[in-house]
């Protein structure tokens, strides 16, 4: 990318999944510039990892982070559960990179999610650990269990309103202690502002 596209998204790796054509890089760029946001950080040279995301209290946080996946060519799987996935809103699901997962899996959904992870050579999953826009006082640990279980990385990308940057990174440094983990990855995101503070999770 050159010119004014660079102030909005950093270039993205070699090995991470790619998707899209010039136009839809151009469209989210777009998308993004109009909305008065750019994207700093950078994105792992991996083809496989998480990407969990806060602070999640908005459906805007959906199309911002829409945008990003176009304006760098790299598509974002997200779980969906299975009875969604009915003709037409099939469509649109698979489209946008959704996952059915069963709740009901005789070995447990993350079980079950994680084991097609680890047979599935590129994919970036995309999970909101708050998993609803609401204010929540505890966060999901199921990304963790899915990352230890996959054997996955899990970046961590930011929404933060009040600076309109949508930042990439850092990986966090897991101990294998969820418990720790999950305490550490909701200290960094506290700094951030969502676009509504007053459903943000302290």
């Amino acid at each position: 990318m050159t010119g004014a596209g660079n102030a909005i998204v950093p270039s993205t790796p070699g090995r991470v999944p790619r998707s899209g054509n010039g136009f839809t890089r151009w469209l989210g760029r777009t998308l993004l510039r109009l909305a008065g946001w750019r994207v700093t950080g950078t994105l792992p040279d991996l083809p496989r990892f998480i990407a969990i995301a806060s602070p999640h209290t908005s459906n805007w946080d959906w199309a911002l982070t829409l945008s990003t996946s176009f304006a760098l060519g790299v598509p974002l799987n997200y779980m969906v559960k299975d009875s969604a996935f009915f003709w037409p809103l099939s469509l649109f699901l698979r489209a946008t990179g959704g996952v059915p997962t069963n709740r009901l899996a005789p070995l447990g959904m993350v079980e079950e999610l994680a084991a097609r992870l680890r047979n599935t050579p590129e994919i970036v999953l995309a999970i909101t650990p708050e998993g609803t826009r609401a204010r929540v006082d505890n966060w999901k640990s199921g990304f963790l269990r899915i990352a230890e279980l996959a054997k996955l990385p899990v970046l961590l990308i930011s929404w933060d309103y009040p600076s309109r940057i949508l930042n990439l990174g850092p990986l966090a440094e897991l101990t294998g202690d969820h418990e720790a983990d999950l305490r550490a990855i909701r200290t960094y995101y506290s700094q951030f502002t969502g676009r509504n503070p007053r459903n943000q999770s302290s």
